[in-house]
């Protein structure tokens, strides 16, 4: 699987081979979680301590895992021509392999034990940092630059997750009282080596093509000065090499809590879960950020934190309590992990396709030379705060804290410093990631980009059309951009009802391109855009070849309050046959014609000409454009699904007027013998002298001149309803005066705007 001879294959995996991949990496991640813990470094320094390392040892144990990169130079050659995951599998077998020689530890004792100690975790750190070499590359094959964040936070998650759980058993097994930390702590090492040969079998079926090259002249050291001469890079290797050095200095907390602050064994695992489970969230919670904002704004505003904790970390006495530590802990992880993720991304951004091994050698390499010197210093500055304690007010490990401060703050000055394609500036970040909202809405995209359930896509398509966060506007503009996206038709509709004058443009361009898929949706949402591009795009629409727009185009135009083309649009709506557009056309004269006269021609003949449907459905419509209540679609339905009982809803509603009140039982009979002529002249009698709101004179001018001829079932339906509201309005008017009830009766608080 690994060794591809087809010729028509390059160095680059397929989709399919990516996927497969990332599967298998995603299993050896969890698995090397696991190993890590009970082989690394916290399991390694206890097991020094027990046999009473030093400061300066210990400061080699934490800096050891990179100070192992010093070898670098001669893997690029002497590994040359070999395919990387077939050199990974075998160096990661060998890495673990050597925890069994810590089975001599039962029998040695002081300072040879502590040199064993050191020799074999040497070995480890050496075939580690051998294998990343190869590990990275494949890493960098499964991405592309579309994934890359998700990808990277999501086998860091993995990752964490699973250093978690086993930190969780650590704590377990040290934690037993019949067992000596000893072998505690040996029992660990036995654990990790089990957990490693899972791993590195998993890491073996990744597919790959890509073997270690080797140029001549292409050294480490050349490509180092290389680097290191173009700013940008540069200042990307020096943010990164600060973040690798910060977690050197951090992993000093381990000899602090245990020799300063009197944390037993297991305490010292239960710290480290609290680090993983911050290195876990980091890595669920910001994948959505830096995906969408870029490396910068997540590294600059990560660094102001971390230094703010090491400063913490320098001064905090060693005699507070377990708990607080362990917060700290957490929070100084958080940042530290976040640094971490965001420059590793800026790194692989500069990795190049090919020698991709000898580049990570190369970086790997340098990063083995600030170790050592850190590891050294590490321990000669615990010494020093020993004495510097008594004279200033630091605790017994301040010094060593201290240059993570100074490096993060030095982080935050570079990283200002460095450009990134599709990364969003400081100040838009701030503005938009200190908006709950904004995290809603990414969750919302990431959701609707991993799920397939149509219920599910519109639901959240529709929480993200609504939502007023800052950032839905760049979103939903990168969505619309898509040509023929399932959800861009819905996206467009919920422009109108959520307007967003950013994206404007895009509706003016979709609605006037004749060959664009939801042409007629764009049109629709101009409705909430008054302005004057917008009238102008509308103007140009009018005159359409195609009725259909022409008949969006006038309600848009209606909606946004022109006036402009008020007679062209009546006589339209007087001569459409169809009912949508005639739908259209009355939505517009409501909002453009102050003088309502397409009401008159709702009572008309040529109305009832077109068929009781067409009448409930005009009908309705005006309804709802005066915001009336109840709905008349309501006494239609019911009407429908027995004779008579729409007509009874509607005189229990309209006990409260006179008419009703006197007439209703008249009003029954007259319906069940289908006279509805007379109920007809009934009406227009008790409306013959009638005064009502001035919004309602149309209304009252076209019932009154209604011909009776045409009465039918659903315009006499229709005209009952009317006449209640009209009866009803100037009572329902003094009601809201006397109680102060806000708005009026027709204020159009609840017209329908679609």
């Amino acid at each position: 699987m690994n060794e591809n001879k087809s010729m028509n294959r390059t160095i680059y995996l397929s989709r399919l081979e990516r996927r497969i991949g990332s599967d298998y990496y995603m299993k050896f991640t969890s698995w090397n979680g696991l190993g890590v813990t009970f082989l690394g470094e916290s399991t390694v320094t206890l097991l020094a301590m027990n046999f009473g390392a030093g400061n300066l040892e210990l400061g080699i144990i934490s800096a050891m895992l990179y100070m192992s990169g010093i070898i670098l130079p001669i893997v690029p050659r002497l590994l040359r021509g070999g395919n990387v995951v077939t050199l990974g599998f075998w160096i990661w077998l060998l890495r673990g392999s050597i925890s069994l020689a810590y089975l001599a530890l039962f029998f040695i004792n002081g300072r040879k034990a502590v040199f064993l100690i050191l020799t074999l975790y040497g070995l480890f750190c050496i075939l580690r940092t051998v294998g990343m070499a190869m590990i990275n590359t494949v890493q960098k094959r499964l991405m592309v630059s579309r994934t890359q964040g998700e990808v990277l936070f999501r086998i860091s998650a993995s990752f964490q997750g699973t250093q978690i759980l086993s930190r969780i058993i650590s704590f377990i097994i040290l934690s037993l009282k019949h067992l000596t930390d000893l072998f505690g702590l040996l029992t660990l090492q036995g654990l990790g080596f089990f957990t490693n040969i899972l791993a590195a079998l998993n890491f073996k079926k990744i597919p790959n093509r890509t073997k270690v090259e080797y140029k001549k002249g292409e050294n480490i050291f050349v490509l180092l000065k290389r680097n290191l001469k173009y700013t940008p890079q540069r200042r990307i290797l020096i943010i990164h090499w600060i973040a690798l050095g910060q977690l050197i200095l951090f992993a000093m907390t381990v000899p602090f809590l245990r020799r300063s602050a009197g944390f037993s064994t297991a305490a010292v695992f239960l710290f480290t879960i609290s680090l993983s489970l911050a290195a876990f969230l980091a890595s669920i919670m910001l994948r959505l950020i830096v995906q969408r904002t870029g490396s910068r704004p997540l590294l600059f505003f990560s660094a102001l934190p971390t230094a703010l904790m090491f400063l913490l970390w320098t001064f905090i006495p060693a005699n507070y309590t377990p708990a607080l530590f362990s917060i700290m802990g957490f929070v100084t992880m958080f940042f530290l992990h976040s640094l971490g993720l965001a420059a590793s991304r800026l790194v692989i951004s500069i990795t190049p396709d090919e020698g991709s091994v000898v580049f990570n050698s190369m970086e790997t390499f340098a990063t083995s030379i600030i170790a050592i010197l850190l590891g050294f210093s590490a321990g000669f500055l615990a010494d020093i705060s020993n004495s510097a304690a008594e004279l200033i007010a630091i605790n017994n490990f301040g010094l060593v804290f201290l240059p993570g401060a100074i490096g993060a703050l030095l982080q935050a000055v570079l990283i200002c410093r460095v450009p990134e394609a599709g990364s969003l500036s400081l100040r838009e970040s701030l503005r938009i990631i200190i908006n709950i909202d904004n995290l809603k809405t990414w969750q919302t995209l990431s959701n609707l980009e991993a799920t397939a359930d149509p219920v599910k896509r519109r639901t959240l398509v529709q929480a993200m059309g609504h939502s007023r966060a800052p950032i839905a506007s760049h979103e939903i503009g990168k969505i619309l951009s898509e040509p023929l996206s399932h959800e861009k038709g819905e996206l467009i509709d919920s422009l109108f009802f959520t307007p967003r004058p950013e994206l404007l443009y895009f509706l003016c361009t979709e609605a006037l391109e004749p060959l664009t898929f939801h042409r007629d949706r764009a049109i629709f949402a101009l409705g909430a855009y008054p302005g004057e591009r917008t009238e102008e795009v509308l103007e140009i629409l009018l005159h359409d070849p195609d009725k259909r727009i022409q008949a969006i185009a006038a309600k848009s135009l209606g909606r946004i309050g022109s006036t402009k083309n008020l007679e062209l649009i009546h006589s339209r709506w007087q001569e459409s046959s169809s009912l949508h557009q005639k739908l259209d056309y009355m939505i517009a004269l409501f909002h453009a014609d102050p003088e309502h006269r397409y009401i008159y021609d709702l009572f008309s003949e040529k109305t009832v000409r077109e068929g009781e449907r067409a009448e409930r459905t005009y009908f309705t419509l005006l309804t709802n454009q005066f915001g009336m209540v109840p709905a008349l679609g309501l006494l239609y339905r019911e009407e429908s699904a027995r004779y008579g009982m729409g007509l009874e809803l509607l005189l229990e509603e309209s006990r409260d007027t006179k008419f009703v009140l006197d007439k209703s039982g008249e009003l029954i009979e007259l319906w069940m013998m289908e006279e509805f002529q007379k109920i007809w002249q009934l009406c227009q009698n008790a409306l013959r002298n009638i005064q009502t709101h001035a919004l309602l004179e149309p209304l009252l001018g076209a019932l009154k001149g209604f011909p009776e001829s045409s009465a039918d079932a659903a315009n006499t339906l229709a005209g009952l309803y009317f006449s209640y509201q009209i009866f009803t309005s100037e009572a329902e008017n003094e009601t809201q005066s006397q109680y102060r009830v806000p708005g009026g009766l027709f204020s159009g608080k609840n017209r329908l705007r679609r």
